[in-house]
This record gives C-alpha cells, structure tokens and sequence, in this order.
C-alpha cells in the first residue's frame, strides 16, 4: 500500500508505541484543506441534490471522500482515511433503526418497531448500505488511503437508539435479567457486523478508525457507554463492564471513549478491564477542553492504571504544559489545528519529549482510584416524615410503583383528602428525590423509577381532583427546540416539574417555534420550557421568543430555558424569565416564576 501519506512508516511504528503505553503520536480529528498542496488532482464532486445523496449514496460519498483525502494536510501523524461512518452508533440502523440525514450529521431515531429480542437481518437495508459504502470507498482510494471502520457503537448507548434511553434505564431495575440478554446479543452481532466490515477495508491486517482517525496493525475498534453518565457504578459493572471487557479480549487494539464528567465516576471500572489499551477523554459541552489543566490529573491517573491516553482539541499553547505535566510516555494528541505552520510548530515541540525519556509523575493504582470515585448510596427513607401516610413517601422515594398505588387506595377509602396527599407526600417524595439525585446520591434509573410510582398514584387521584383549581402548581409546556433530537434532559426536567405539583405537557424533540406558540395557546400554559443540547441550536430559544411576541402572547407566559450549552448570561441575552441547569432546580425556578415559593 502506498498512500498519498509520505511519512506514513513512521506514523506506524508511533501507533504501535502509543498502544504500548510507549511515545507521542501527534494527529488531529478531523483534517483542514486551506493551504494544502494537493497530493493528486481530484476534482470536487457535484453538489449533493439532497441530503440523503449527501449521506447515503455510496458513490457519491466515496467520489466527496477521494476529494477530501487528496486536499487534505498529512503532516505530522495525521492519517490518510476516508470518513465512513454513518451516524454516530449505526449499529442500531443496522438492528432496525431509522437513518435520517442533517445538515451536519446523520440523526438515528428508534426503530418504530422494535421488541425486547434483538435480532440481525443479513439483508436489511441499513446493512446493505454500510458494505455498499465501504466498497465504494476501498475502490474509489486505490490504495491511496485506508477506508475507516464506520463508528458502529455497542452495547447500552445502541439499545437506547433502538428504544429509547429512558427505557433502557427503567430496564437495569424493572427487567435487569433481560437488560443482562439483550447486551449480550448486542454484542454477538457487533463481532459478526464488525469482522465482516474489517474484511472489507482492512489493507493486510491493518486498519483505520473513523472515530478520532486512529490506526492500528490489527483489529481495533472505539468503545463507549455514553448513557453510563446515568447509571450507579454498581450497574455499569453489571451492564456495561463484561460486555466492553468481551470486545477488549476478541479486538487487539481497543480505545475507549470516556464523555464527560459524569462519567468520570466510572474510570475505576474502565482501569480493571486489563486487556482494554486506551482511553479517550471528551470533556464535554461547557467544560474547557482535552488540553486544560484541569484535566491533568485525570491524565495521570489512566496512565498509573496502565492505559494510554487520547487528549482531544489541544491548543498549540497547552501543548507544552501538558507534556510537562502528563510526560511523553503513551500519549495521543488529537490537536486543534488550522493551518500547516500550527502542524509544524507543534512537531518541534513534540520532538523534545520524543527524544527525552520523560515520564509523568508516578501515580499508584490505588491514587489512579482516588477523588473520582463516587460512592453509589442506596435509597433509605430515614429522613422520612414520620406520620401514617410515611409508606406513600417511601414508596416513591424507593421507586416502588405498586406499594405506591396501594398505599394511596388506602388512604382514599379512608377520606384522606387529595390534595393532602399530594402536597405532603407525592410532592416531598420526589422533592427528596431530585435531591439526592443533585448530591450524586442516585443516578437516572432511580429518578425515573420514582417519577413511575408518583404518576401511578397520581392517576388515582386525577379523578378526585377534577374542577379544584388548587390541585395543580400551574400548567407547563415542554420541548427540545428545533434542529436538536435531543429529549433525556427535557425528560428528566418534566418528570421532576409533574412531579412536584405542575402539569406537563411534553411535546417532544426538534419543535419550531410556531409548534411552541400553538401549544403554549392550546394549553393556556403559565410556563414554557426550552432545552438544546448543541450550541448549533441553543440559538431556536430566542426566535420562539421572538414568536412568542408576535403572537402577542409573551406577556402571557413565562419562558425558562436550560440544556448543556445554555448559562444565565444567554438567558437574560434572549429575554428568558429563568434559567436552570439541572433537573431539581428547575422545580424551584419553576415555582419561583409563578410566585408560589418553596
């Protein structure tokens, strides 16, 4: 093979050393064009008709992706690969789940059709579609360039594309036998769907990753569990661990990617599986990124556990300081990069470590463990009010549905008012939840598990309560804004608002302003809830603002927002009433708005 890459032997022996724990590899995620000589003459494909020519015509891709390679920098250890991949996890595409094709990336929606058995269709589309493209590309790069395995994903994060996240947590405490079968078919398939893509694109035994554009003289493969961020240390060793543990023995060369901080808690877990070879390192929205030296010790700590590290979008000028911090042994650089003299100036400096023998600080295992580890506390009810209706408490708070229906049966035969019922039992109950839920105390499984119990007795009480005025906080429409499919954080804020007092009416993802007005209208609602996960879309929450005015109807309604990209500076920027930045604390901005205090 001969690629287009000069220095490509050289950038080998670097991978091979980082795998090793071993050296510096200095490559970047993507690649720029601007300024690059081109390494052959490869004219730019016509413009896609459409977006699903964009994404899902073979041809078309492999003719953009020629292009792309040709023009872009190799300098350094940047890789000559084309970018296959279909969406973020299209392992669940493959199972049944529905592509759709955005301006920047391929969204996968859950399969309208899924049951609880996992099963693979040697010919569904989604699967013809992954071969076709990749032997679109293995032709159309001539040896010019490897085709990168296409970011197929595992595990938990693929059955939540496939059925939604909030089932698969309600799944570790409603079905966990179940949950335990299901990764387990997840992952024979993943073997079988992985194996027969490698053979498609591999050049001897060598490959590359789309994902992070790494390269290995073997198998490899990127591993993740990002929904781990909700769930108990407790039951990432039960779901996530022995499945990622499966793919570390079958693939010689493994990199698991490690998203945000509150996933951080399950770095211990991560350092027991021996045969896994690196962690990546993604901070996140709203955190300063892999190059900061708030994330120093977390480097130290992976590579006292025998991992090599990936630190992603490092400026040139952390460079240096983190190097000096972190050492030279075993690290990948993933840089941010915009032109070939940042590429050059970057090399200079890696060359004064990679001819030092400079290691980081000795950190043991056991420190490797320390600071980051949360411990997982079980729900107790001592803190409980202690009156004859306590059961009802405790059954929400312990997410125990049934308990919860009988015990408010009960208290109906009995003539206990309803109304009493929900303000010092249902209410506090889930008060104290969103609590421990902020203190780290509980994780989402249990969060919905309450939510659960409070809504089935709450259906008892509907009846009871209809034409009393006083038996609601207020009335609360909720959505993702539009171009943003994001809805966990939407879900949990609404589960928390219904249950502490408020109606809720959730109308979903991708929402346009004009659905906000209609529904805001529809409903005579006192609140609006907004959320965005992506920087790209936080900006919808000022036009149904803007929509609102026009209706004439803003002075009618209240508007909070919140989602990972949002601050209170934006807040106040767009006009918004409040702001929240987590579950628990909406509920108090929430009743704050509405002038009905704590």
């Amino acid at each position: 093979m001969k690629t287009w890459k000069p220095n490509l032997e050289e950038t080998k022996k670097k991978y091979i050393n980082w795998w090793n724990q071993k050296g510096i590899v200095l490559n970047m995620w993507e690649h720029f064009q601007e300024g690059v000589s081109p390494h052959a003459e490869v004219a730019m494909p016509t413009t896609p008709k459409d977006l699903n020519q964009k994404w899902f015509d073979p041809q078309w891709r492999a003719d953009y992706l020629d292009w792309y390679v040709a023009h872009s920098s190799l300098k350094a250890d940047m890789l000559p690969v084309a970018n296959t991949q279909l969406g973020p996890g299209s392992l669940a595409a493959i199972l049944g789940g529905v592509f759709e094709g955005g301006e920047d990336t391929i969204w996968i929606h859950p399969n309208p059709n899924f049951t609880d058995e996992i099963t693979f269709d040697s010919q569904h589309p989604n699967w013809l579609l992954h071969k076709e493209l990749l032997k679109a590309c293995k032709a159309k790069a001539n040896g010019n360039y490897y085709v990168g395995m296409p970011d197929l994903m595992e595990g938990l994060d693929v059955l939540a594309a496939l059925k939604g996240t909030d089932s698969v947590l309600l799944d570790t405490v409603m079905q966990p036998e179940v949950l335990e079968q299901q990764m387990q078919q997840i992952n024979d398939i993943y073997f079988k769907v992985f194996d027969e893509l490698y053979d498609i694109i591999r050049e001897g035994n060598e490959m590359a990753f789309c994902y992070f554009s790494a390269w290995a003289p073997g198998k490899m493969t990127k591993l993740q569990s990002d929904i781990s961020t909700m769930i108990s240390e407790d039951d990432f060793r039960r779901f996530v661990q022995p499945f990622i543990r499966q793919q570390c023995q079958k693939i010689d060369y493994t990199l698991y990617h490690l998203d945000g901080v509150g996933a951080m808690h399950h770095l211990p877990a991560l350092l027991e599986i021996d045969e896994l070879n690196a962690i990546q390192w993604t901070p996140g929205v709203g955190e300063p990124q892999g190059g900061s030296a708030k994330w120093y010790d977390l480097y130290k700590k992976i590579l006292a556990g025998g991992k090599s590290v990936m630190a992603c979008w490092v400026t040139l000028d952390e460079l240096r300081p983190l190097l000096d911090n972190i050492g030279g042994e075993g690290v990948h650089l993933e840089m941010d990069f915009h032109n070939e003299k940042e590429v050059e100036q970057a090399m200079r400096i890696i060359e004064e470590y990679s001819t030092s023998s400079t290691q980081a600080d000795e950190v043991t295992n056991n420190e490797a463990t320390e600071q980051i580890e949360q411990e997982s506390i079980s729900l107790t009810t001592e803190e409980a009010p202690k009156e004859e209706l306590t059961p009802l408490f405790d059954a929400i708070v312990a997410g125990k549905m049934e308990s919860a229906i009988e015990v408010t049966k009960q208290a109906i035969e009995t003539g206990v008012a309803p109304q009493y019922i929900i303000n010092n039992y249902m209410i506090k109950a889930m008060g104290e939840v969103g609590q421990r839920f902020q203190d780290g105390k509980i994780f989402v499984p249990q969060l919905l598990m309450a939510g659960r119990a409070m809504k089935g007795a709450l259906e008892l009480l509907k009846p009871l309560l209809q034409g009393n005025a006083s038996a609601t906080l207020g009335k609360i429409v909720i959505g993702t804004v539009k171009g943003d499919l994001h809805d966990i954080g939407k879900n949990l804020v609404a589960s928390m608002l219904e249950g502490c007092g408020f109606e809720v009416v959730n109308i979903g993802i991708d929402v346009p302003a004009e659905k906000f007005v209609e529904a805001v209208q529809e409903h005579n609602a006192d609140i609006l809830c907004m959320s965005a996960l992506l920087t790209t879309t936080m900006n919808e929450m000022k036009e149904v603002i803007a929509a609102l005015e026009t209706a004439g109807i803003r002075n009618q309604v209240k508007v909070m927002v919140g989602g990972a990209p949002v601050n209170q500076n934006f807040a106040v920027e767009i006009g918004a009433d409040g702001y929240s930045d987590n579950a628990n604390s909406a509920v108090a901005v929430a009743k704050s708005l509405l002038g009905k205090g704590n």
